[in-house]
C-alpha cells in the first residue's frame, strides 16, 4: 500500500515552467522601453598580457583545473 504522504501533489514541472516563463516575461518587459547603452570599457592590454603569461606558466594540472572550472561556468572558447 502506498502512503499518502509519499505521493507527490500537483504538477511540479508545470509549476517550475510557469515560474520560469513569468521571470522571462518580466525580464523582457523591463527592457522593452530601451534606454542609453553604456559602451564596453576598453581592454587593458597590460592585464591581458599578464593573464596570458600566467596561463602560459601554469602546470598541466593547473591548466586542467582551470579548464574544468571554465567548463562548469559555461564559458565558451573563442
Amino acid at each position: 500500500m502506498i502512503e499518502k504522504d509519499l505521493v507527490r501533489k500537483g504538477n511540479r514541472e508545470k509549476d517550475l515552467l510557469d515560474n520560469l516563463l513569468s521571470y522571462a516575461k518580466a525580464y523582457r518587459n523591463s527592457y522593452d522601453d530601451g534606454g542609453p547603452v553604456k559602451p564596453k570599457p576598453p581592454i587593458n592590454i597590460d592585464e591581458y598580457l599578464e593573464l596570458g603569461v600566467k596561463v602560459a606558466n601554469m602546470s598541466a594540472a593547473e591548466r586542467e583545473a582551470l579548464e574544468f572550472m571554465l567548463n562548469k561556468l559555461g564559458v565558451k572558447k573563442k
